[in-house]
């Protein structure tokens, strides 16, 4: 009897991460506020307002959340690609915001 040639696959029914994609879209949304805050302080000569301030802040506090859910969602069982990618990105963003307040505290 001839068997049967598998062209199917059947894979584990892993699914990408909703946690992972959250982390990695905050990760996005504060490094957009980054680029976004330097630029505008950049044009101000320095001396931006207050708000702008309050919105860094918000912007450091956004990019620590985002990479407490990376690394929360690396345990669950799926893909792991957002998750890594959500909290290498927010990892680097929240270094960069602790840099610029460092400066800011020294200069």
């Amino acid at each position: 009897m001839k068997r049967k040639k598998k062209t199917s696959f059947k894979f584990a029914g892993k699914k990408h991460s909703k946690r992972g994609k959250l982390s990695l879209t905050l990760a996005v949304c504060s490094c957009i506020g980054v680029v976004g805050m330097v630029v505008f302080s950049i044009q101000s000569g320095g001396k931006a307002n207050v708000y702008i301030g309050c919105a860094g802040l918000f912007a450091l506090l956004m990019s620590a959340v985002s990479f407490i859910i990376g690394l929360t969602s690396l345990r669950e069982e799926s893909y792991k690609l957002f998750p890594v990618l959500g909290s290498v990105c927010s990892g680097l963003i929240l270094a960069g915001w602790a840099a610029i307040y460092a400066l800011g505290f020294y200069v």
